[in-house]
């Protein structure tokens, strides 16, 4: 993924004021998932559109959140999700690229036209690989959006070692490494820097060690069969999943107390 010849910039959309008074079908909790790399091929009514590992993550949530009588919807970033080239060249990596900034552009559209409608819903956004590169490059923008909860980037392609993220996983956090795949050239891939600080408490990042996208070795002569199994080794199902899921939901915070009913008696 990092020898990527990309063209064009990510198109960060920007924020919309929210209006005054919510939907009355506004959710406590939404959450927008995008698919990692060639997960929207075929079928994309499966999964709700946003992939294996990230679905799994929503359904874990949901289940989570309907147990405290918490309502959450969930949407699929609208993107081509393109599968990594086999054999790539110059213009492969660069269509691959341009389904990175589409799916940039779709998410932080689809984010403000949620808002708008239901400006007092947290929101979470979530992605799996190709996918945690596309909710990735966004949070900067959307770092001031009082909307934002939570964001789970799981085996991201833009990953920086020392982030400013909540980290998970076996992946090591020393600065020398490169971290995700873009990040080897970030000028090319247009890779994020550093997330603040006022965002990154907010955001999980979950990446394993030896990971062919998130934990990226410039060194190899081609990506080991090891790698990409590592790569596709995360579900919600498995202990560490089990932990974001969690981390997640204490980011949402306690569901709101009841008011108590007061009853009026006569005297």
């Amino acid at each position: 993924m990092a020898c990527a010849a990309a063209v064009g910039g990510s198109a960060l959309v920007g924020l919309t004021a929210g209006v005054a008074h919510a939907d009355p079908s506004c959710p406590d909790v939404h959450w927008i998932g995008a698919a990692g790399s060639g997960e929207r091929d075929d079928h994309l009514a499966a999964n709700g559109g946003m992939g294996r590992v990230v679905f799994q993550s929503f359904s874990a949530l949901q289940r989570q959140l309907q147990q405290e009588g918490r309502t959450i919807t969930a949407e699929a970033v609208e993107y081509p999700a393109l599968d990594v080239p086999d054999d790539p060249g110059v213009l492969d990596w660069a269509d691959f690229m341009g389904s990175v900034d589409a799916g940039t552009a779709a998410l932080g559209g689809q984010y403000a036209s949620f808002s708008q409608r239901c400006p007092n819903t947290k929101v979470v956004l979530a992605g799996y690989s190709q996918g945690a590169m596309v909710v990735h490059r966004n949070l900067h923008a959307l770092a001031q959006s009082p909307n934002l909860t939570a964001a789970l980037l799981i085996a991201d392609g833009d990953r920086i070692p020392d982030d400013n993220t909540v980290n998970v996983g076996s992946a090591p956090s020393d600065p020398e490494t490169v971290g995700g795949a873009a990040q080897d050239w970030p000028t090319l891939a247009h890779a994020p820097e550093k997330l603040p600080a006022n965002v990154g408490t907010r955001t999980i990042s979950v990446c394993d060690a030896g990971d062919a996208v998130c934990d990226y070795d410039p060194d190899a002569d081609e990506v080991s069969p090891k790698a990409v199994a590592i790569h596709k080794s995360y579900t919600a199902g498995a202990s560490d999943g089990q932990m974001w899921t969690w981390m997640v939901h204490q980011l949402l915070g306690p569901p709101p107390q009841a008011t108590p009913e007061v009853v009026a008696t006569s005297t």
